[in-house]
């Protein structure tokens, strides 16, 4: 397994952003799948065929995503968590490929833009963004490296939800003094209601398909 570590990300805007790459930051990936999760691979699961499919996941998290679609050609993930990062590299699967990277940032399409994927899977489109201008780029790459007929897929829990990571150092009994990744209260503005996906999806002649747990776009 390839990987690469992409530490100096730079961004198309001026936000005020916490350093995520600075220390060896632990996140997700000692934690169970989120339910937001759960609802997209069972979703996946009963509804398309990933044999031989090309598989884009945004936050890795525990990389379950990844050991559950195993029978994929390529599965690609993204992660701003250094935890995270090295958990999914221990894996040692064969067609998984990770990089440290924000999704938001400028490195993001300079790594990715050599791939083309039949499924984007992102949990949080919108979550995290800490402006338009960053979210309106990161979907527009989501575009261009999405294959024709290619899904990106969310959860509408995930629609629904908004938060910032800050960095923080943190004491356990079992870690002892170690750095983490830290939710705290985001904008309301990232919440993503379905008329917004409704304009994004005619603006860019998508097809949009829902339900009360996911939402995808199709190419």
């Amino acid at each position: 397994m390839k990987i690469l570590n992409m530490i100096e990300n730079k961004y198309i805007c001026n936000c005020k952003k916490y350093n995520l790459f600075e220390k060896d930051y632990i996140y997700w990936e000692d934690r169970e799948t989120t339910s937001d999760e759960l609802d997209i691979i069972k979703f996946i699961k009963n509804k398309f065929h990933i044999k031989d499919k090309n598989l884009l996941h945004i936050g890795i998290g525990n990389s379950k995503i990844a050991s559950i679609f195993n029978e994929a050609d390529k599965i690609v993930g993204i992660t701003v968590s250094k935890g995270e990062f090295n958990f999914a590299n221990k894996l040692n699967l064969s067609n998984y490929e990770i990089f440290l990277c924000d999704k938001y940032s400028e490195n993001f399409i300079n790594i990715t833009q050599k791939f083309k994927f039949d499924f984007i899977i992102d949990t949080n489109l919108k979550s995290y963004s800490c402006c338009l201008k960053s979210f309106n780029y990161m979907f527009t790459n989501y575009l261009k490296i999405l294959n024709l007929d290619g899904k990106i897929i969310t959860s509408r829990k995930g629609m629904n939800w908004y938060k910032k990571l800050k960095p923080k150092l943190t004491f356990s009994l079992k870690k002892l003094f170690h750095y983490k990744l830290k939710e705290i209260e985001g904008d309301k503005s990232n919440i993503l209601s379905l008329d917004e996906i409704n304009k994004i999806s005619t603006d860019n002649n998508l097809k949009l398909t829902y339900n009360e747990r996911v939402l995808y776009l199709t190419k």
